[in-house]
């Protein structure tokens, strides 16, 4: 949108002022706000974006601001940027990433302080001693008390493509080791070995 009243300064006029914003205080950068909107600025525009937004506010009133087409076409380009996370592609697939899913049997086991834990995945969540949790994280923290990101816990790796047998045993000597313990996720034939 075109600013109603231009004030015509030279684009070296206007870099200088943009420069001498980076030397202002919050309260002064507030004020200057003021003065070039006319309207108080946004309670959470603050530091960095606060000096940002008033030097394109600087620029728009030296310079002119974007044509009303212009601002129409980024409304629906980001518009259609939001329905498109929501939506399948035109492929049929959506353009998230896809969920981490692990087989229906899968066993996640992992040795905390020295208890060994098992998790199977069932259709509905994960099975941990009797109870059923809607994430491994959940679990993670019902062992530990504290949270955790469960796929990190339990060592266990986003959309496996085929059954595979994945073992490792982190030792309190080995780096990263510390309370890790060993942790394994065996699926496939090899779950119910």
């Amino acid at each position: 949108m075109v600013a109603a009243k231009l004030d015509r300064r030279s684009a070296d006029e206007v870099g200088q002022e943009i420069a001498r914003l980076r030397d202002l205080d919050a309260s002064a950068l507030r004020l200057r706000w003021r003065e070039v909107t006319g309207k108080p600025a946004a309670v959470g525009l603050k530091g960095e974006l606060l000096v940002r937004s008033l030097a394109y506010a600087i620029q728009e009133k030296a310079f002119g601001g974007l044509s009303l087409a212009a601002t129409k076409r980024l409304q629906a380009i980001a518009r259609d940027a939001k329905a498109s996370k929501a939506s399948p592609t035109a492929e049929g697939r959506s353009s998230a990433p896809p969920p981490r899913q692990l087989m229906a049997g899968t066993r996640l086991i992992r040795e905390w302080q020295g208890v060994r834990h098992e998790v199977i995945v069932i259709p509905d969540g994960f099975l941990w001693q009797g109870a059923t949790y809607a994430s491994l994280s959940t679990v993670a923290k019902a062992i530990t008390g504290t949270s955790w990101n469960g796929w990190v816990f339990f060592g266990a790796k986003p959309t496996p493509k085929k059954p595979k047998r994945v073992v490792s045993d982190p030792s309190p000597t080995a780096p990263g080791g510390g309370n890790a313990g060993a942790s394994a996720i065996l699926s496939g034939s090899d779950a119910h070995a």
